[in-house]
């Protein structure tokens, strides 16, 4: 475990025990300052009129604003001045207490509110992780790999859907596109940006916000417009990802072969592709065909990545390749 994840991991759940709770102090604060204001102003009036010292006086102010009726001063004996401004005092403090009193009960008792704050507090405060922005559905695949990378990561979206569906407190639900919600996800602190959005025009205009804030970061994007690729890489993004171009490729590559196992990204015009074979016959690595090269062999449940040209493949193991996808029928006539 790096540094990184120590204090993502062990001293962030600590810390936010004490400090989260404030961020949701500060969205009701100034009801609160105004509950204040109010217990303090019919506490003067007890203490200027019925000489009660300060402690007694806030206990009967508290008393007046919850309407609890502990504390009642002789009215006949009480100036008409007094009995003006407790009046006055009365009908704005009861109706002030029963709204600040809902609202703060709302407010605490509103699970969404907690964990908006608290993924808001830790994105802000963590270090060395992968903020996911978008409103796509690729999000969830996203997620669900770092999640098996045991990755640390904050997401952004405004999908309602992505965001019922991930839930917890790693997820904030806003518009990706706006500066506190980047902010709330530690993007000055972040590793890399994986950006997904449901159109390419927004995607690039986040890519540009998200560059210009960090630019050290490394930015990855999904298009589905194969022709935005330069404009992306000139916005700033490190690795662009042409959604249905590759998804295209994989189900044609599929189609042709049944070993196909995955794609590995294509530059330069090159495509290469993972085929995983399972031998029916002895073969030698060098008798496979230009093109092909073997990564692994599976035997007994074990990966072995250590072989020689002339190694053979025993019948029953799996063998792993790369290469082109148009000689995977090549390497399966030879196995069979």
């Amino acid at each position: 475990m790096n540094k990184n994840e120590i204090w993502n991991r062990r001293i962030i759940p600590i810390i936010e025990i004490f400090a989260s709770p404030y961020s949701v102090i500060r969205k009701i604060y100034l009801q609160l300052l105004m509950l204040s204001i109010v217990v303090y102003i019919i506490a003067l009036i007890f203490v200027y009129y019925q000489h009660l010292d300060w402690i007694s006086a806030i206990y009967a102010a508290v008393n007046v604003i919850t309407t609890v009726g502990l504390y009642a001063p002789n009215i006949y004996s009480m100036p008409s001045q007094e009995k003006l401004f407790l009046t006055l005092s009365i009908i704005f403090s009861v109706g002030l207490f029963a709204s600040i009193a809902q609202t703060l009960i709302l407010t605490i008792v509103n699970r969404n509110t907690w964990i908006d704050a608290r993924a808001r507090w830790r994105g802000k405060h963590m270090r060395g992780h992968v903020i996911v922005l978008g409103n796509s559905r690729s999000v969830l695949s996203a997620v669900k790999k770092l999640e098996e990378l045991d990755k640390d990561y904050v997401v952004v979206t405004n999908s309602q859907e992505i965001y019922k569906l991930l839930k917890g407190d790693k997820v904030i639900l806003g518009d990706p596109k706006n500066e506190d919600n980047l902010l709330s996800v530690g993007i000055n602190n972040a590793e890399s940006a994986i950006i997904a959005m449901d159109d390419d025009s927004e995607t690039l205009l986040l890519t540009l916000k998200v560059q210009k804030m960090n630019p050290p970061l490394t930015i990855v994007t999904v298009v589905k417009d194969s022709s935005m690729m330069d404009i992306m890489r000139t916005a700033g993004a490190d690795i662009i990802i042409p959604f249905e171009e590759v998804l295209g490729r994989m189900m044609a590559s599929a189609s042709v072969s049944k070993q196909f196992a995955g794609m590995i990204y294509p530059t330069n015009g090159r495509e290469f592709a993972i085929g995983v074979f399972e031998v029916k016959r002895i073969i030698k690595l060098k008798d496979l065909p230009n093109d092909v090269i073997p990564i692994a062999i599976l035997k007994d449940g074990k990966l072995d990545p250590y072989f020689e040209k002339d190694t053979e493949v025993k019948e029953g193991q799996v063998l792993f390749v790369l290469g082109d996808p148009s000689k995977f029928k090549e390497v399966n006539k030879l196995i069979q």
